[in-house]
């Protein structure tokens, strides 16, 4: 028994959920993505809990200083240790099926430590009162604790939290992938849908870790001198170019714009793997892999450079020409979505599908990352940009695109989680998931983007003083249809059954 699979067994609640199936030989692909799995429904919880917070400060008059607070921690706690170690479990699990490679050793243990700890001590800044957004706008947080709004405490413990997330996100996970898919002996006992990496269903893969590793390196390198200096290694002044706010900025979205890129490079192509599975004629094909390559190569160049847009507001800073390019390429990435589209819609059209819950579920996030991809190219554009960028509109287009993967992700897991745990899934309660999903996070999208539209401003918490209490009940609405959605496929996972047939053979199915 590995230490992973320990610890889900004594966990209480979600360990029942995603106890690993030892029986099968597969452990070594299993256990650590299982870890991550569930540890990522434990923050999806936190997220939640959160999340409805911040509408009670508006419904009930309470402290405005309770929804900054639960602002930031939603935020935080949905896109890392929620979205992106769904992604990471799932995503790693998938690829060792596919190349026949354990996720064994110290580096998935690393990974799954380092998110974890890391989003556990942003939690506890943030609870000493630490406030920024989830984009981290600098020097604020060092701004807030000069004017004694929170302690220099809390930047420090925020700040080493937030660095452990990216050191999981930027190194570990990159390179453990990075990792088993040119490395390493392949073991045929651990190959259950072997791929190659020219397969679409594996260069997102091999894209997205990459995209990680190379976008997030001058962050590294400048968070890396920002926190030696808070931790009294180097003296400031030797990171003052670090703390210059131009410097920091275009590092952070250098990252974190292709955070978002990277993550829907791995979502497509987990999209790209699953569809064929779930052909009604049983031909287990895209209608075109080399279409759907070139779509993930388009979406990839294209995405590189889209970053700029979000400088577009800070003229003079950054000159017009590369706010205009910033534009150009946000719009580029829309030929990408366009083959993408296509892709699945023609295989979908040339082979028919069964329509179980897995499947229905990865392509309504899909819609909805559309949707999502819709909005971005909106506000992208130079002249809307100056009136939508500090509204509701750019709220929504964040948490859609990351509700929107995370949504794809959990259909996928769907499809692997008898694999991990042996057991099977109620598709009622799957298709009870889906429409309460499709209602509520559709939903939720729309309200934030048309109270954006409307002029609703974002991180503000007056919506009662201001008018906009129209559309906050809107997202609260949809909100507890969403979370309802999330509740119905955690029970899902509480009453899965064993599986009768030999799982060895399940597996390779």
């Amino acid at each position: 028994m590995t230490i992973a699979t320990a610890i889900i067994q004594k966990t209480p609640i979600f360990g029942k959920m995603f106890a690993v199936d030892k029986s099968t030989g597969l452990e070594e692909i299993n256990a650590w993505p299982a870890l991550m799995i569930m540890a990522s429904f434990v923050w999806l919880v936190v997220a939640g809990l959160f999340g409805f917070v911040m509408p009670a400060t508006q419904i009930f008059d309470l402290n405005t200083d309770h929804f900054y607070t639960t602002l930031t921690l939603h935020g935080a706690a949905l896109a890392f240790p929620f979205s992106f170690q769904l992604m990471m479990g799932v995503g790693l699990h998938r690829s060792g099926g596919c190349v026949g490679k354990g996720v064994t050793g110290w580096l998935p243990a690393m990974a799954f430590i380092a998110m974890n700890l890391g989003a556990a001590l942003l939690t506890v800044g943030v609870l000493m009162g630490l406030k920024v957004s989830l984009v981290v706008m600098y020097p604020l947080p060092l701004v807030g604790a000069q004017m004694g709004v929170w302690s220099m405490n809390a930047v420090v413990v925020g700040f080493s939290g937030i660095y452990l997330v990216l050191a999981c996100m930027i190194l570990l996970y990159p390179i453990l992938v990075i990792k088993m898919l040119f490395f390493g002996k392949k073991r045929p006992d651990l190959v259950l849908s072997e791929r190659s990496l020219n397969d679409p269903g594996m260069l997102g893969m091999i894209l997205s870790a990459l995209t990680l590793l190379i976008a997030g390196t001058p962050l590294v390198i400048v968070g890396t001198t920002v926190m030696a200096a808070l931790y009294g290694i180097i003296p400031m002044s030797m990171a003052a170019w670090a703390t210059e706010p131009v410097v920091f900025q275009y590092a952070f979205f250098i990252f974190a714009h292709n955070l978002m890129e990277a993550m829907a490079l791995m979502v497509m192509s987990a999209m790209y793997a699953t569809l064929p599975l779930y052909l009604a004629d049983g031909t287990r094909k895209l209608f075109s892999n080399k279409l759907a390559n070139l779509a993930l190569w388009i979406l990839l160049l294209t995405s590189v450079t889209s970053f700029l847009h979000h400088f577009i507001t800070l003229t003079p800073n950054q000159p017009a020409v590369l706010s205009y390019w910033g534009n150009i390429m946000s719009w580029g990435t829309g030929i990408g979505a366009a083959i993408s589209i296509f892709t699945v819609l023609a295989t979908i059209w040339q082979h028919g599908l069964r329509a179980e819950p897995g499947i229905m579920a990865a392509l309504i996030g899909w819609v909805l990352y559309i949707l999502d991809g819709a909005s971005a190219v909106v506000t992208s554009n130079v002249a809307w940009s100056y009136q939508l960028h500090g509204t509701m509109w750019q709220s929504g287009h964040t948490m859609t695109v990351i509700v929107a993967m995370s949504i794809m992700w959990m259909g996928v897991l769907y499809h692997h989680y008898p694999v991990i745990t042996g057991r099977k899934l109620d598709p009622v309660l799957g298709s009870w998931f889906v429409r309460l999903f499709t209602i509520g996070g559709i939903g939720a999208a729309v309200a934030m983007l048309a109270g954006g539209a409307a002029g609703m401003p974002r991180r503000f918490a007056a919506w009662n003083q201001e008018g906009w209490m129209f559309y906050g009940n809107l997202i609260v609405i949809f909100g507890l249809i969403l979370g309802a959605s999330f509740v119905v496929y955690m029970y899902n996972l509480m009453k899965s059954r064993e599986i009768s047939a030999p799982m060895g053979e399940m597996a390779r199915a």
